[in-house]
């Protein structure tokens, strides 16, 4: 075989070893101590960020929560105040239907009160008339002695037991 590039030599590994425990000794003595103090720094500025984050979200969850049954109120809210308005709007509308009722019943009871009123008043015309005409009638048929007042009379009471004897038959 060939010759090796490389020969390990006894005293440069010394010097390598010493070189390097100097080394570690300095480094321990002056650069170890605030590498790990920067470490410990940064791990507890993480660990406090982490923490924040934690919080921040319970807190938004919270909020979320805290929305979330403000919104289930105000649907409920909105729900019960939709329900008052169509029980007011049903309760408004019975009112004026039953007003329109009343009104109806009491316009077609003044116009009975009316109908009859103006019967009454035919009834009584038309019994002036018929005495009238059964007047001039008999006086033209017995061209009798009998004063107008009297026939008048006679008629009238007549008139008046018609209805009772419409009732007898």
């Amino acid at each position: 075989m060939g010759k090796l590039l490389i020969q390990p030599d006894a005293g440069l590994i010394i010097w390598t070893v010493v070189t390097f425990l100097v080394l570690l000794f300095i480094l321990k003595r002056f650069a170890w101590k605030p590498i790990l103090a920067i470490i410990e720094a940064r791990e507890k500025s993480i660990r406090e960020a982490l923490e924040e984050s934690k919080q921040a979200r319970q807190a938004a969850d919270q909020a979320l929560a805290k929305n979330r049954e403000l919104l289930a109120q105000a649907r409920g809210e909105a729900a019960r105040i939709i329900s008052e308005g169509q029980k007011e709007a049903e309760r408004i509308r019975a009112e004026l239907v039953e007003k329109a009722r009343s009104d109806a019943a009491a316009v077609l009871e003044q116009g009975r009160r009316q109908i009859e009123f103006e019967t009454k008043q035919a009834v009584t015309a038309l019994r002036g008339t018929v005495v009238d005409i059964a007047l001039e009638a008999a006086g033209k048929l017995i061209r009798s002695s009998l004063d107008d007042d009297k026939s008048r009379r006679l008629v009238e009471e007549y008139l008046e037991e018609l209805p009772a004897l419409r009732e007898e038959r």
